[in-house]
C-alpha cells in the first residue's frame, strides 16, 4: 500500500551494492545545488555556443515506426 511504501521510502537497500537506488530526506546543503541546475534554463547564447554535430545511422526508417528498419536499395544487375 502507499502507506507502507511511504514508511519504508528512506530504508537502506538490503544488499551491499554501491549502485543501488536509495532515497534520503531532503537536505538543502546536498540537494539545493542540483535542484537549481535542473530548474535553471540555459540562456540562448549558451545553447548556440555549443555546436553539436550528430552523425550516424537512424534506428527507424523515415515514415516507419518499425525499429531497426532499413531503406530498400535496388541494385541494377
Amino acid at each position: 500500500s502507499v502507506k507502507v511504501c511511504t514508511a519504508r521510502l528512506f530504508d537502506q537497500p538490503k544488499i551491499e551494492d554501491p549502485y543501488a537506488i536509495s532515497f534520503s530526506p531532503w537536505n538543502p546543503s546536498v540537494h539545493d545545488e542540483a535542484r537549481e541546475k535542473m530548474l535553471t534554463q540555459k540562456k540562448p547564447e549558451e545553447q548556440h555556443n555549443k555546436s553539436v554535430h550528430v552523425a550516424g545511422l537512424s534506428w527507424v526508417k523515415p515514415g516507419s515506426v518499425q525499429p531497426f528498419s532499413k531503406e530498400e536499395k535496388t541494385v541494377a544487375t
